[in-house]
């Protein structure tokens, strides 16, 4: 508790906002940043993972090739959208408790098969057609086959 008086508190206040630099000023400002927490669990739907786009980091074993690089999002708690590296696709798929489902997909009909990507693209959709579930660990977004198998790994953009 302050026992100065309120003429002295403002004089302290007014030498010490002038011996303050502006570095300074930032310098402890830094101080009160809280980082923000991991990503961690199973998401109970997919309305957790709306607004966040992930970017693939593996996919089937395999690290991802460079831009283009597959892409993955919630549009909302029961449509995706992304690319696969060279098509945009979109489709219908459910979160609940961390069970992964699904459903048909639609993507841009591009052919890329002679490109790197092509064989990227190919393993990303048949991860998205065969994942049962979908963890947060770390920060990353992690599909996982019925036997808890790891398919794909996403970073957060």
């Amino acid at each position: 508790m302050c026992v100065l008086s309120l003429p002295v508190r403002c004089m302290a206040l007014s030498l010490f906002c002038r011996w303050m630099t502006p570095s300074m000023l930032v310098l402890l400002l830094s101080a009160c940043v809280v980082p923000s927490p991991q990503l961690t669990g199973l998401p109970t739907s997919g309305a957790a993972l709306v607004g966040n786009e992930w970017v693939a980091v593996q996919i089937a074993g395999i690290a991802a090739l460079a831009e283009p690089v597959p892409r993955l999002r919630w549009s909302s708690a029961e449509q995706i959208s992304g690319s696969g590296g060279c098509n945009a696709f979109a489709g219908r798929a459910v979160v609940n408790q961390g069970a992964l489902q699904v459903g048909r997909l639609a993507a841009t009909g591009r052919l890329c098969v002679v490109l790197p990507q092509g064989g990227q693209e190919d393993r990303f959709f048949k991860v998205l057609e065969s994942a049962h579930t979908v963890r947060l660990v770390d920060g990353q977004l992690v599909l996982q086959d019925a036997a808890g198998q790891t398919l794909a790994r996403f970073a957060k953009k």
